[in-house]
């Protein structure tokens, strides 16, 4: 290879991606680039190297044998100079004594350790706390977090740094036996299983039954989404949820007919933070976020639900707007209020 280091770690970092995924349009989301150039970046590659690295004809993509040696050793090469790297920013600034963040308790579930192990040297300390809106802003407002993660409508009265991170497809679930039925008559001759309206979720999962035709108030309604999905499960009706929601409870989706609402609704999640304070460590635990995001894509949650996965990419693939999953210098900031 040539002279030029730091090109060619751009080149690497586009291959172990495509690597980890299989799939050049997740690997282009992962890194905040477009797919033509990350497609340009695997070319590259192998013209520096002189072999083929994919197999282009199958689905998902395979690789060519070198390329398995490289991509099963470069991760610890990397993550080697990815842990220097991180040490000389560290003598820059010496991380807080306690982070405390705070997330919504489906996010918590299914993402919560992961992100904890991949944010461990951000502070000495973290503090991962989870609940429901409002009660998420009301932390941030009154100052008993440092970081919050949320989704829209925001309380005006919160000002707050906001780094958007990644979207997530509400769905309409149902138990196998009313799987045929029109959404028109799902919704009015079946009973509906919805959320507690004392959280943003359960307003606008409400509003979207709503849409679809719904006109009599839920037959059940539960704060717990295990709970929910139990009783969809069982027979007892139909519900409006979302994918992240799926993966809390695998057990149940054996059972259930899941499929995108109509329209194209989602919830889009934001990194909420003071606009001072931890200017420079905001967008790193961002980063952090949106990478185990894509690992869990591309890893658990693709084996508990495939399906589901598959409708999660489709929704941050049509997402306008969001942020670019790659380095802070890339981070769309915007202020809320």
């Amino acid at each position: 290879m040539g002279n030029d280091g730091a090109a060619e770690l751009v080149l690497l970092r586009s291959f172990l991606a495509v690597a980890q995924t299989r799939n050049i349009s997740l690997a282009a989301q992962a890194l905040g680039l477009s797919q033509p150039t990350v497609t340009q970046h695997i070319q590259r590659l192998e013209s520096l190297l002189g072999v083929p690295l994919l197999l282009r004809s199958s689905r998902p993509l395979g690789l060519t044998q070198p390329a398995e040696t490289l991509a099963r050793e470069l991760p610890d090469r990397i993550a080697a100079l990815d842990s220097l790297l991180d040490r000389v920013s560290a003598s820059r600034q010496a991380p807080p004594d306690v982070l405390r963040i705070v997330m919504p308790d489906s996010l918590s579930c299914i993402m919560g350790a992961e992100f904890l192990i991949a944010a461990g040297k951000l502070a000495r300390s973290l503090e991962l706390r989870s609940g429901i809106s409002p009660w998420i802003e009301e932390s941030l407002q009154a100052r008993r977090c440092d970081l919050a993660i949320d989704c829209p409508p925001f309380n005006p009265e919160t000002r707050a740094h906001r780094l958007e991170l990644f979207h997530d497809p509400y769905l309409v679930v149902r138990p196998r036996a009313m799987a045929d039925l029109p959404f028109e008559r799902l919704s009015t001759e079946k009973p509906q299983v919805a959320f507690g309206r004392n959280s943003k979720f359960g307003t606008t999962t409400a509003a979207i039954a709503s849409e679809l035709g719904a006109t009599e108030p839920p037959r059940f309604s539960f704060d717990s989404t295990q709970s929910l999905l139990r009783f969809v499960q069982a027979g007892y009706g139909w519900a409006v949820t979302s994918a992240f929601c799926l993966f809390q409870s695998p057990g149940a989706l054996r059972d259930l007919d899941i499929c995108p609402c109509p329209s194209d609704h989602r919830r889009a999640f934001f990194l909420l933070g003071d606009q001072d304070a931890l200017a420079d460590l905001q967008p790193r635990v961002a980063e952090r976020l949106i990478s185990v995001f894509h690992q869990l894509l591309a890893g658990r949650w693709t084996a508990i639900s495939p399906e589901v996965v598959s409708m999660v990419i489709s929704a941050n693939d049509r997402a306008t707007g969001g942020m670019p999953p790659s380095a802070a210098a890339s981070v769309r900031e915007h202020p809320t209020g």
